[in-house]
């Protein structure tokens, strides 16, 4: 819909466009960002798959059952464990 342009939020006002138009590319169509298939694995196309595995990892069979799921933040996970994979 915005053809790889964005508008910057330096005036914020509910009726008018915000800011500078910036252009930020096109990642792909809105069929491959949505439904894919694609060959990139960083999570930026096929929503809804993604969407798909993180509810199987949840054990959600629906979106409101989503709703319902617990969330742990935590922050060290990017490091919890790795003193035991670096010393094998």
């Amino acid at each position: 819909p915005g053809q790889g342009f964005n508008w910057g939020m330096a005036n914020p006002h509910p009726e008018l466009p915000r800011g500078t138009r910036i252009s930020v590319g096109t990642k792909g169509s809105l069929k491959e960002i949505l439904y894919g298939p694609t060959a990139k694995t960083d999570g930026t196309q096929n929503f809804v798959g993604a969407l798909r595995v993180m509810m199987g990892m949840c054990g959600a069979y629906t979106i409101r059952d989503l709703h319902k799921a617990e969330m742990v933040i935590a922050p060290s996970i990017k490091t919890e464990g790795k003193f035991f994979q670096m010393s094998r």
